[in-house]
């Protein structure tokens, strides 16, 4: 049967058991520590307590370097992986990103890879149509009527200037309606 007071964080590992509280702490060999902190027999308590009040405060120290660095250390992994997910991580949330990357990189990584894959499952965005003016609005140069009626001599565009000009004659001298006037017009040019 298993020990209850047994501490075990992996199913693969050694049990460890935890003292029991009832019992007293065992009696420390004073002579051990003296000589692994490099005291004489002779030290007192005080010279031991110095001693181990030194060692505390050089672990201290080791302790807070370690602490930066490692959080330097996060720090430039999350903004790594920031730059690794620019094209999902937008400006407003980069912030939340990041403390998302420093408390739980790996479901971090997890969320933007399915944000990632996502976004390039949608089609791309289709392209601005291309704004072409309407055919009657383009500049174009002016064309002779000849050219229009599609090849006429310039004996016919004689003729059809010499019926207006007839035509508008008799309706502004006779007070005759265009269509009168053009067509006697007309008669009397081509006899």
């Amino acid at each position: 049967m298993p020990d209850p007071n047994a501490v075990q964080s992996d199913p693969n590992a050694t049990p460890v058991t935890l003292p029991d509280p009832n019992q007293p702490a065992p009696a420390l060999d004073v002579a051990q520590i003296k000589s692994r902190l490099n005291l004489p027999e002779t030290a007192t308590d005080l010279e031991v307590i110095t001693a181990l009040a030194e060692l505390v405060s050089i672990m201290q120290q080791k302790y807070d370097a370690l602490l930066s660095d490692a959080v330097t250390l996060q720090d430039n992994v999350a903004n790594r992986d920031l730059a690794d997910f620019k094209d999902v991580i937008t400006p407003e949330t980069q912030e939340f990103w990041q403390t998302s990357l420093l408390a739980n990189r790996d479901e971090a990584i997890r969320i933007l890879t399915s944000i990632r894959k996502d976004n390039s499952a949608t089609p791309p965005a289709a392209p601005q149509p291309v704004r072409v003016p309407l055919a009657n609005r383009l500049a174009a140069a002016p064309k002779p009527m000849s050219e229009l009626a599609g090849g006429s001599t310039t004996a016919d565009d004689k003729r059809a200037v010499a019926i207006r000009n007839r035509a508008h004659d008799i309706a502004r001298l006779e007070k005759r309606p265009w269509s009168e006037a053009f067509t006697r017009a007309e008669k009397e040019i081509s006899q």
